[in-house]
């Protein structure tokens, strides 16, 4: 733990605080800061920072600006009359200011506050996994598909937050179902437990039951059946969250409180959310113009819905990309992808969103530092990760 100024950096329980209240800020912003600080006494080329905290990710040098820019943002930090963090250009990076106080917390349960390749490897390694499995519908007209595979894909996008969790992208985990043999399903996809559950939607009363299961040896590790009303499904949904990541790392802390947390959306234009996602995952002509549709009603349901626009974006990108329509549309993408990053920053779909765009717009060197940002805040992102190496291959 490390304290200069009225700061407090604890990379243990990754936060910075400021006289003592928590400044948000995301894990690998941190992580940089924390390796400038351990190396105050030189200057530290830009190339040993990637190769250290982005170690697990092939991203480009924009990826470490934009970091070092979200650094002097949470530290009241300017280029021009750095306080904290130099840039030496041609060379790379330097903490400069005074550490008043060093120490680690004795807790047997807390890591060393350093930060070296070996520690960020093991700590990779000994992460928590988990795979989010699509939930099973057992509504009376069987209709809820949509519903039950955007629980599932939000459960996931909200747990990929969590930066103790190493959490199976959607793209893997809806390739099995939650009959599939479990121990072979844990082998294939290298995680310790899945959580699968059912829904059960009629009218506006929703039964929703999950189980989260070691696939070691197929136990229940948590169990729970939710009676409630469709317009609870939100707070459902967070609610699942924090009980998963408690069960699984042994303790909630406000960061991960706050990292689980979205905004109120209305019931409406989640559906047809939902209706778009599940239009645009079909990825034929007559689909991708259905999900440009649902994606637009639900921005009429709720003009501050950010991955509404998200959606729309990604859907405009691909009917683009299908070379059946014109710049008109990309314009279009790009217009719904700023927003989307206006309204929610803190998003890594929002920030994805936007970098695809980009880079089928060719502007690469936005893209990149829109995909990094998206890793930084969701580091198994692998659709962003994978969208970088494309570019970097442009």
């Amino acid at each position: 733990m490390y304290r200069f100024g009225e700061f407090e950096l604890d990379l243990g329980s990754y936060e910075l605080r400021r006289d003592g209240e928590v400044v948000k800020t995301e894990p690998r912003v941190l992580e940089v800061l924390n390796f400038l600080i351990e190396h105050r006494a030189r200057v530290v080329p830009k190339e040993e920072l990637l190769d250290t905290v982005w170690r697990d990710v092939h991203v480009s040098e924009s990826a470490l600006t934009t970091a070092i820019r979200d650094a002097r943002r949470a530290l009241g930090d300017s280029s021009a009359e750095p306080r904290w963090i130099r840039t030496v250009y041609g060379r790379g990076f330097r903490f400069v200011g005074e550490i008043t106080r060093t120490g680690a917390r004795t807790t047997a349960t807390d890591p060393p506050p350093s930060f070296h390749p070996s520690t960020a490897a093991a700590s990779i390694s000994t992460r928590k996994s988990i795979a989010v499995l699509p939930f099973t519908d057992l509504s009376p007209a069987r209709d809820q598909a949509h519903f039950c595979d955007g629980m599932a894909e939000e459960l996931i996008n909200t747990l990929t937050r969590i930066p103790e969790l190493r959490v199976i992208s959607r793209a893997l985990a809806f390739d099995f179902r939650s009959d599939d043999d479990l121990r072979t399903l844990g082998e294939k996809l290298g995680v310790d437990h899945v959580l699968r559950g059912s829904v059960r939607k009629d009218g506006d009363r929703l039964r929703i039951t999950v189980h989260l299961v070691d696939v070691m040896n197929a136990d229940h590790v948590w169990s729970e059946k939710y009676d409630r009303q469709a317009g609870d499904v939100f707070a459902l949904q967070e609610e699942i969250a924090e009980t998963t990541t408690h069960v699984l790392l042994g303790v909630l802390t406000e960061r991960h409180r706050n990292a689980i947390k979205s905004g109120p959306i209305r019931m409406h234009a989640y559906e047809f959310y939902l209706k778009g996602h599940s239009y645009f995952g079909q990825k034929t002509p007559d689909a991708l113009e259905a999900a440009v549709g649902m994606f637009e009603v639900a921005i009429q349901f709720d003009p501050h819905y950010a991955l509404a626009y998200a959606g729309l974006a990604d859907a405009l990108v691909a009917q683009f990309a299908d070379g059946r329509a014109d710049a008109t549309v990309l314009q279009r993408a790009d217009v719904a992808s700023r927003r989307a990053v206006e309204l929610a920053p803190q998003l890594a779909e929002t920030h994805l969103a936007r970098g695809h765009v980009l880079s089928v717009a060719k502007r690469y060197r936005e893209a990149g530092a829109e995909l990094a940002v998206a890793l930084t805040i969701s580091p198994d992102a692998s659709e962003a990760a994978q969208r970088l190496k494309e570019i970097e291959l442009e």
